[in-house]
């Protein structure tokens, strides 16, 4: 379906009255939305599935106080659910991750309309003075206006000059994080975006600075905490394997590393990268792991399995009116209508 066609579809469901109907058909369903990145710089032009801008996640928030949306916390929502009882217009606000913009630029906005909120907290990157290696690469090609890159400067065997915009710089970049992620210490990471940095023509210093694309550290954490942010568990390394063990274990360190400065166990788990098969669901229940989110859309019953519960992506890539209707069930009957 077209961008356009689906404008038009939403825009006569609305102004027929479709969203305030299926908004009462579905108001015994809950909602979860599910956020990243709020943009400093130019985040939601590089990656605009994960950032959106402050000043419209701020209309979204005022959208859900102003139409009566009930704004629960993940707990709660867990509880409802597993008694049968889950209340009219219930949403649950999450955040993957834990970007520095949560705490700068989300966490005002949440508190200036009372809304709870869960934050999902990878740990490898939590209060560390560095950018995610992995989109720092990606941003310093993408935000360079550089056309050929020497790629020899960088002394890694394969790699030479590219041009940008080539298959073969999309896969130079993939060898640059392939050879980072598999370095012994952080330190060389970061020797490696300095060296980037400067084929690229991007200042390693001033991106760190920037912390568009760095993680919070403790003390911001505790702010969040303050300001009515659950914090639960998004495995250590941002990945999810396969293996029961090995991700039993990425739990673990993620828990290791948190929950010392929390004040409750962390139960609720989010999959990294949406990225879940049924096959982990006994290593969840093992590890005591009351619910477990997806990035798949849809809204929750009383019977959608606890360690399968939808969310809703928003991010600069959704409208209002997309929004609007994914919060009314319109969305969700059209899903319905497809066969999903």
């Amino acid at each position: 379906m077209s961008d356009a066609i689906k404008h038009i579809i939403l825009v006569v469901a609305k102004y027929c009255g479709l969203f305030r109907y299926f908004r009462s058909k579905y108001r015994n369903r809950m909602r979860i939305l599910c956020y990243h990145g709020f943009s400093l710089k130019n985040e939601e032009k590089f990656v605009p599935g994960l950032f959106i801008k402050p000043e419209i996640f701020e209309a979204r928030m005022k959208y859900l106080r102003d139409n009566h949306y009930n704004v629960i916390s993940l707990e709660e929502a867990f509880i409802s659910a597993k008694s049968g009882t889950i209340a009219d217009d219930s949403v649950v606000i999450t955040i993957d991750d834990g970007f520095y913009s949560v705490y700068s630029s989300a966490l005002p906005i949440l508190k200036k309309y009372d809304l709870p909120s869960t934050l999902y907290l990878t740990s490898y990157y939590f209060d560390r003075d560095c950018p995610i290696f992995t989109l720092a690469v990606n941003y310093m090609f993408w935000n360079s206006d550089i056309a050929d890159f020497d790629l020899d400067k960088l002394n890694i065997d394969g790699l030479k000059s590219v041009k940008a915009g080539t298959p073969e710089l999309e896969q130079s970049k993939l060898k640059i994080i392939e050879i980072g992620q598999a370095f012994d210490n952080n330190d060389q990471r970061i020797e490696l975006l300095i060296k980037l940095g400067q084929i690229t023509g991007q200042d390693y210093n001033d991106l760190n600075k920037s912390r568009i694309l760095n993680l919070i550290n403790e003390a911001e954490l505790r702010k969040c905490i303050e300001g009515s942010m659950d914090i639960e568990l998004h495995t250590h390394r941002h990945v999810f394997p396969t293996n029961p063990t090995q991700a039993a274990l990425e739990i673990e360190k993620n828990k290791t590393r948190v929950n010392p400065l929390l004040e409750k166990p962390m139960t609720h788990f989010c999959y990294p990268s949406g990225e879940w098969a049924k096959e982990h669901w006994h290593v969840l229940d093992e590890l005591d792991i009351k619910t477990s989110t997806t990035c798949e859309n849809g809204l929750i019953t009383a019977d959608t399995p606890v360690h399968a519960w939808s969310r809703f992506l928003d991010s600069a890539r959704i409208s209002q009116l997309e929004y609007e209707s994914e919060l009314c069930g319109f969305t969700e009957f059209l899903r319905n209508l497809r066969g999903r």
